[in-house]
């Protein structure tokens, strides 16, 4: 359930798996290390997309590297007809490779809320920390959220930095106070009502890293738009190379 700020404050909150001493006791120190939990850290694996949409449903298969932080490079391997396409996100540079006309693109930072193979998923939700670096964080008062969820023992509140490439007026994330992973995450738009749900489950654990094997994000604006995505062949604390974040891995891949 939600906590209030007053109360929030007064209890001791644990550790972030990455990193001894005093337990994170601010908003924004907690939501830092919640962010690391759903990053999982440096990885390798492979993601399986499942769009659904009225009446019909898609699967797109795509492998993964990400250093945890701000870099990703993803590169799709199922159906044929998207297989070898490319995302490079560095930072706010995004870039895609359209391997049937062999050439890269650049977007503007902007693009990276725009949804990712026409899915309910956005590159910001697969790779980079933008709940913490594009948003100032808060402790939720007591009914802030319109939903709690299984495990659920503190809700942050979120709210876009001045100038922030977001098209939301808000967020709310549901967080597990235990292992400190976010369990729900809902963005809201400026009218202050929930336009998108991201549900967070299934964590695999190994060493000090955590990061969610099953995502689910719907559209709460339309009925039957969902997409579930599972991540598998996952190499957690992994050796990745510079080499996978150069323009050069988008054509190349680099494993």
């Amino acid at each position: 359930m939600a906590v209030a700020l007053a109360v929030a404050a007064a209890v001791a909150v644990p550790a972030a798996t990455q990193g001894a001493g005093e337990p994170p006791r601010d908003a924004s120190a907690l939501l830092r290390a919640v962010v690391d939990n759903l990053r999982g850290g440096p990885l390798w694996g492979t993601y399986t997309f499942v769009v659904e949409r009225p009446g019909r449903t898609a699967e797109y298969v795509m492998e993964v590297v990400t250093d945890g932080d701000e870099r990703g490079l993803i590169r799709i391997v199922a159906p044929p007809r998207e297989a070898g396409q490319a995302f490079l996100m560095d930072g706010n540079d995004l870039w895609l490779y359209n391997a049937r006309l062999g050439r890269s693109l650049r977007l503007p930072p902007s693009g990276r809320s725009n949804a990712f193979l026409g899915s309910d998923v956005s590159y910001n939700d697969m790779v980079g920390r933008d709940l913490e670096t594009g948003y100032t964080a808060a402790f939720a008062p007591p009914g802030a959220a319109e939903r709690d969820g299984a495990g659920v023992d503190i809700v942050l509140e979120l709210t876009p930095r001045p100038g922030a490439p977001t098209p939301y007026g808000r967020a709310l994330v549901g967080v597990e106070e235990a292992r400190l992973i976010p369990r729900w995450v809902d963005y809201y738009d400026q009218r202050g009502q929930v336009v998108k749900r991201l549900t967070l489950a299934e964590y695999l654990e190994a060493g000090d890293w955590r990061v969610p094997t099953h995502m689910v994000v719907e559209d709460a604006t339309r009925e039957g738009y969902r997409t579930v995505v599972r991540l598998t062949d996952v190499e957690l604390d992994a050796a990745v190379p510079e080499a996978c974040f150069a323009l050069q891995a988008l054509e190349r891949g680099c494993r």
